[in-house]
């Protein structure tokens, strides 16, 4: 219980500890819920100094229904404070660059074992350990840096997570919820899955 304690707590975004990455390496498209449009390694007009949002507190009111909703799953401080040593994009656009690509690769990353987590709670015990087993590795995968590696064949890995939960939730469920109490759609899982049949 306590692994699967800490593992949880890996997964969950504290912004204290990330210098902005979400609000300054992606674009921003007003059309798909955020106030305006940005292009990607751009800083959101929002993004205070300290790298907070100063919108935080009315951002669905602003415009920016987007940003609530959007979770980097802990891979921002991940790659802010492990990756990094704490440093900031803001340094140089070579780290610049660097902080992106890895924020970009993390990110995909952690919600993969977000993913598998959350399927953990809905499987039988002996599912369980083949899907801490792909999570175990993923995690070994950002933990040493092998992330970053141009070879690493994200699609191919995403296929074979997708595939694992597929085999162990089976068809049947649509919606996990989280300790948060916000929702995982799986509704979009499914739909990936099933492209995955075809």
């Amino acid at each position: 219980m306590a692994t699967r304690y800490l593992r949880s707590l890996q997964l969950r975004a504290d912004c204290t500890r990330c210098c902005g990455l979400c609000c300054v390496g992606p674009a921003f498209d007003a059309d798909q819920g955020f106030g305006f449009d940005k292009p990607a390694h751009t800083p959101c007009a929002n993004l205070r100094g300290d790298f907070r949002c100063a919108i935080h507190g009315e951002r669905l009111h602003r415009g920016f229904p987007a940003c609530g909703a959007f979770d980097c799953y802990g891979a921002g401080q991940r790659v802010t404070q492990r990756l990094f040593g704490g440093a900031s994009w803001q340094s140089s656009p070579e780290l610049a660059t660097r902080m992106f690509d890895a924020y970009y690769r993390y990110r995909a990353l952690h919600e993969l074992m977000a993913i598998l987590q959350a399927a953990v709670e809905r499987v039988s015990s002996r599912q369980v350990a083949r899907l801490w087993e792909m999570w175990q590795l993923i995690d070994d995968l950002c933990e040493s840096g092998a992330a970053m590696a141009e070879t690493l064949p994200l699609d191919e890995l995403r296929r074979d997570v997708l595939s694992r939960v597929r085999a162990a939730l089976g068809a049947g469920l649509s919606v996990i919820a989280n300790e948060n109490r916000k929702f995982l759609a799986f509704g979009k899982l499914r739909n990936e899955v099933e492209r995955e049949r075809l």
